[in-house]
């Protein structure tokens, strides 16, 4: 059964705790046919906004469950002037924000949500009455490839990829009915959502949290709350490295996630290490939201002798490389139906028949493990030679131990790195250029306080361009 099918666990069940407030899964779907009847009954499309709060999950649930409307998962602290620009572009009949946030032009909120109410979510209409082209009905989700940038361009899901996924993630993580995680990640990025949605799925429960992850009050509420689990990109491990998890003093810990981008190996040696020492396991896991999202996962007594290595297809999909082109292919019914840039592609079907192109590199090891090698699109040239930028930070994280973002254009090597890497400009020019051969005046090592971030925890490759193209070498 899929995870919005509340009523498959006991009623009585903790589904949700938003502070020490425990909602049940028969208070969760009462809330959530309640949510999804304040919205017209027809075939609508929505921007819901995703705070951490009960009232954004049940909406969010209460649309999947009515098979009437296709939500766009949006960030909480998304600009205003993007939520109206996209707005303008999609003309949703429906957004749902928290109250802190404006509304776009052209929609006021129902008469029962008053603009200025100070608790839950605000859902405002489109002004007139004349309705818009309703979305397919096999299509049920909407997500963001760009996380906090507002893009017009989205991932189709239908309601079967989206299930199907949390049925393979409870699977391989073993996810049960004890088990409790936190919010560390935004509810409307594909992470974060994959985390609310298996534990649905499993009967779990979910601690919705907004205390920073560096924050006293985060630690005490999952400490207190009991989690059983701690999930996080790449950003999130190096502060949990930091904080040294093992002094946090989780007594029902059992299991560590990461995902969103690639955690350098001394991280990932370093977090084996940790879970052997604390009875945990660990999960090295890759996915793109276009799977909605998880791909792969590394099982945790194979970690240690495959480190670097994103592991083996999900259950259920299926990974191959392009022998032609070197691409990681994925197949499985969690892929998305396709792309949508206009209101008008919400009509379309099934455009990818179950296949995914992720756009990563990849080979193959003689176990059938599979290890990403670099980004299709991630290449610069220099002297007219074909650069990989996520090679070259691989390289800079494994020789130097620190965290280090390239980008750059051709015949312009850039390398970002903060203090807390310990590693001087020279060193890293140095280096670069004794491994790649590369004349010095091509590579610029230039050091930033901390890496920018986007919402997500994934490093913001368009900031470093533009500061790139800022500054220069000291």
């Amino acid at each position: 059964m899929a995870f919005w099918q509340l009523e498959q666990h006991p009623a009585e069940a903790v589904a949700l705790l938003h502070g020490s407030h425990p909602i049940s899964y028969g208070e969760l779907a009462i809330l959530s046919d309640a949510a999804s009847a304040r919205l017209p009954r027809r075939r609508t499309l929505g921007f819901l906004s995703m705070p951490n709060q009960v009232d954004a999950v049940a909406l969010y649930l209460g649309a999947l469950r009515s098979q009437l409307h296709v939500p766009l998962l949006l960030q909480s602290d998304l600009d205003p002037v993007l939520l109206g620009t996209l707005a303008t572009h999609y003309r949703p009949d429906w957004v749902a924000l928290s109250f802190a946030q404006k509304a776009p032009s052209g929609y006021s909120p129902l008469p029962t949500d008053p603009a200025n109410a100070r608790t839950g979510l605000v859902i405002y209409l489109r002004d007139g009455d004349i309705p818009l082209p309703p979305p397919r009905d096999r299509l049920a989700l909407l997500l963001n490839t760009s996380g906090s940038t507002g893009s017009s361009k989205l991932v189709r899901h239908s309601a079967e990829a989206i299930a199907s996924n949390a049925g393979s993630i409870v699977e391989y993580l073993g996810l049960n009915a004890r088990d409790r995680a936190i919010t560390t990640l935004p509810l409307a990025y594909s992470y974060g959502m994959s985390i609310l949605n298996s534990h649905l799925h499993a009967g779990a429960s979910l601690v919705l949290s907004d205390h920073p992850l560096v924050s006293r009050e985060f630690w005490n509420l999952a400490r207190d709350s009991g989690i059983t689990s701690l999930s996080g990109v790449p950003a999130t491990f190096e502060m949990l490295r930091r904080l040294d998890l093992a002094k946090q003093r989780l007594p029902l810990l059992r299991t560590l996630t990461q995902a969103g981008g690639r955690l350098r190996e001394a991280l990932v040696e370093h977090f084996d290490q940790i879970a052997r020492q604390l009875d945990l396991s660990f999960f090295v896991m890759y996915g793109q939201t276009e799977a909605a999202p998880r791909i792969s996962y590394v099982p945790p007594d194979r970690l240690a002798g495959k480190i670097g290595s994103i592991g083996i297809p999900v259950p259920g999909g299926e990974l191959n490389v392009d022998n032609d082109t070197g691409e990681l292919l994925y197949r499985g019914p969690n892929v998305m139906l396709g792309y949508a840039e206009q209101r008008a592609d919400l009509a379309l079907g099934d455009c990818q028949g179950g296949m995914l192109r992720t756009g990563d590199l990849a080979r193959i090891d003689d176990e059938g493990y599979f290890y990403l090698t670099g980004r299709a699109k991630r290449f610069i040239k220099i002297s007219g030679n074909r650069i990989n930028l996520d090679e070259v930070e691989a390289m800079l994280a494994r020789e130097l131990n620190g965290l280090f973002a390239c980008t750059g254009s051709d015949d312009d090597l850039v390398v970002f790195t903060t203090p807390a890497s310990l590693a001087e400009a020279n060193t890293v020019r140095q280096l670069i250029q004794q491994r790649y051969k590369l004349f010095h005046g091509h590579i610029r090592a230039l050091t930033l306080e901390d890496l920018p971030l986007m919402s997500t925890g994934k490093i913001d490759y368009a900031a470093l361009l533009a500061l790139s193209q800022q500054r220069s070498t000291p």
